[in-house]
């Protein structure tokens, strides 16, 4: 295998050094894989992943690099693309099994009892992300949000925003995983322990538009820091499908969330 100019084959597709690194290190290991010393072609290439022990996550990152190896070849690939697709078919069924019969050890009552708690504690951050994730089912990109007095703040439609307003929040979502699918989301949020959190971030009377988080990262880990009992987002949906497993409730959160009923049925459990 020709690692030196394959790596600059990935190079000038643009790809980032880490995946580039991993496709050397994949391109390594099926050379480690065929034992026979196999004419390289994409029906020798599925015949050694599917003849070694190998899991389907280790078939499917490996069998991804020799695809690309066999475009960098100049060599037909389309067989190995469908092989793909079908590693990723199976591991799909797996996921989905595996969340379906999944058990958390905390009930939605559990959940409400820790945002209030969040709230009585003072920590309005945490009892923001969590209200927003648990009323609203969103994801985390969702949360990146801008707190402001006005609508007149809100001028920039790719970002997030929490409107105070007298007697309501709005939580406008103009940035968010399907939004290019759903469109803008907008919600009024008339709870009173809601709007004081906001408030509360928007003390200091110099302050037009601040952040709920300073230095967003999407990151699932910093996130359960501001969420009950550390759990992801997606984990909290789960939790309320799973004591409300209704057409209904699955409609409210498919608006929501901007998911389509087919997908939570796949990933969630639900009953339609």
């Amino acid at each position: 295998m020709d690692n030196n100019n394959f790596q600059q084959y990935l190079v000038k597709l643009g790809l980032k050094p880490n995946t580039i690194k991993n496709h050397l290190r994949n391109l390594n290991k099926y050379n480690d894989l065929n034992f026979y010393n196999l004419k390289l072609n994409q029906m020798n290439v599925i015949k050694n992943l599917t003849d070694d022990e190998l899991n389907n996550s280790q078939r499917l990152t490996i069998s991804s690099t020799m695809s690309k190896y066999l475009q960098y070849s100049l060599l037909p690939n389309e067989k190995l693309v469908e092989y793909i697709k079908s590693i990723n078919n199976q591991l799909q069924k797996q996921y989905n099994e595996r969340n379906k019969k999944k058990e958390y050890e905390y009930s939605k009552k559990d959940i409400l009892k820790e945002i209030n708690r969040f709230y009585k504690e003072g920590n309005h951050r945490a009892y923001i992300v969590s209200y927003l994730v648990y009323y609203y089912n969103t994801r985390n990109s969702d949360l990146n949000v801008n707190i402001c007095r006005s609508k007149r703040y809100a001028k920039d439609e790719k970002s997030n925003y929490l409107i105070l307003r007298k007697n309501s929040v709005l939580y406008i979502r103009n940035n968010y995983k399907t939004s290019k699918t759903y469109g803008s989301k907008t919600h009024e949020i008339k709870s009173k322990k809601f709007i004081k959190s906001v408030e509360y971030l928007l003390q200091d009377p110099d302050i037009k538009c601040t952040k709920v988080f300073d230095g967003f990262s999407n990151s699932t880990n910093i996130l359960k820091n501001y969420l009950p009992y550390g759990l992801k987002t997606s984990d909290i949906v789960k939790i309320i499908l799973s004591e409300d497993n209704t057409l209904n409730k699955a409609n409210k959160i498919s608006k929501n969330r901007g998911t389509n009923l087919q997908t939570l049925q796949n990933n969630y459990n639900i009953i339609v």
